[in-house]
């Protein structure tokens, strides 16, 4: 089976039904060109076909399926609709492969999924990375990788042995599989490291994600036999286009964001900075207001700036604040010069007791949005 079929084959096997497998079909079709209809008659019908007779056939059948349907009044399988076409429309010499479809899903099953942990095993994540990016380059849209390390595992395994460890590789997994969205993909990608693919959506989104996780790491209680001990991740977050083309490139970027969040004192999730900064910084030093955006929300927050740019603001705070929240940052960077600001909380970091950096990705494009929906919030609280 060469790699079109196991594609094919894993597409079938995660799919609901038979429209959202031709639909992903269709989508692939379109990428990878008629090969893709080869494929999926080989797969259907094991039916050595060219390329040209495939894609035909697969139409064809396609249309016998919509007619079937009309004439019998129910929807009809779409394997039971290629059978007929080809038994009784195209040759009647063909007769359908009878296979066990309970024995047939669980191989496909256990090509695609880490035993372990029951999530999607590397292999997996390997051809579904490539066919994401594929369809965030042909949309035109975002596409972030987190990468995810366990902290300090070798010393889990030695300390409780490796039964814990292997407790604690499907506790985290469980966790990934409770706070991702339907949409994201998670996968074991190898030992103590998971992934987890997040389509449409952009390295700050990304970064709110694996923060939830990691906190749900971290005030989880594991157990081994009579021990119970505490765990945490370290989390390393890359994006298309932003950081990378490839899906190599990509990789490779988030995981020297594992290694900064590991350097940084481990139990962090880190987006990839390089040293040569996009914006050109300036320090500031004057004082902050900071003011959730909610409709509710009244108390305001002080703090000290420490530098400005047209990406971003950091400054200093004696609290807080919640990674992915919207605030209001009032300020000035001249004396008689007031400066209003809208951003995302995108760093929160810790240097000791009621002292914390605070910083804030500002986005012009992302201001005009808030500001439009808070003034539909309010136009909604008068009504």
């Amino acid at each position: 089976m060469d790699i079109m079929q196991k594609t094919v084959d894993q597409i079938r096997l995660h799919q609901k039904n038979d429209e959202s497998f031709i639909k992903e079909i269709s989508l692939l079709a379109e990428q990878k060109g008629d090969a893709v209809y080869q494929a999926s008659m080989q797969v259907l019908t094991s039916l050595d076909l060219s390329e040209k007779t495939a894609k035909l056939y697969w139409q064809e059948a396609l249309e016998h399926r919509d007619q079937l349907s009309q004439t019998t009044g129910r929807k009809i399988e779409l394997i039971t609709a290629v059978s007929d076409y080809l038994s009784y429309v195209i040759d009647r010499s063909y007769t359908p492969r009878l296979i066990d479809t309970a024995l047939y899903k669980d191989v496909l099953h256990d090509s695609v999924i880490d035993k372990l942990t029951a999530l999607n095993n590397r292999a997996y994540f390997d051809q579904t990375f490539e066919q994401q990016l594929s369809l965030a380059k042909r949309y035109n849209t975002d596409l972030s990788l987190l990468f995810i390390d366990i902290d300090n595992f070798k010393e889990i395994n030695d300390h409780f042995g490796h039964q814990a460890g292997d407790a604690a590789l499907r506790r985290v997994a469980e966790i990934v599989t409770e706070n991702k969205r339907d949409s994201d993909i998670a996968a074991r990608f190898g030992g103590e490291e998971f992934t987890l693919l997040m389509p449409h959506t952009g390295s700050i989104n990304g970064l709110i994600l694996g923060e939830r996780i990691r906190e749900a790491v971290a005030e989880s209680t594991f157990i081994a036999s009579d021990d119970t001990f505490s765990m945490t991740i370290s989390g390393g977050l890359a994006s298309y286009p932003l950081h990378g083309k490839s899906t190599a490139e990509i990789i490779a970027i988030a995981d020297q964001a594992v290694y900064q969040a590991k350097g940084a004192g481990k139990n962090l999730i880190s987006v990839f900075k390089k040293d040569k900064r996009r914006y050109l910084r300036v320090k500031f030093s004057h004082p902050v207001i900071v003011k959730e955006l909610e409709i509710e929300a009244t108390s305001t927050h002080t703090g000290i700036g420490q530098n400005i740019c047209i990406g971003g603001v950091l400054f200093k705070s004696s609290e807080a604040l919640t990674i992915g929240s919207k605030i209001q940052i009032h300020t000035k960077i001249k004396k008689d010069a007031p400066l209003l600001l809208i951003g995302t909380v995108v760093r929160v970091e810790a240097f000791g007791p009621n002292e914390y950096d605070i910083g804030v990705a500002i986005s012009f494009k992302e201001m005009e949005k808030i500001a439009r929906d808070e003034i539909a919030g309010l136009l909604r609280a008068e009504n």
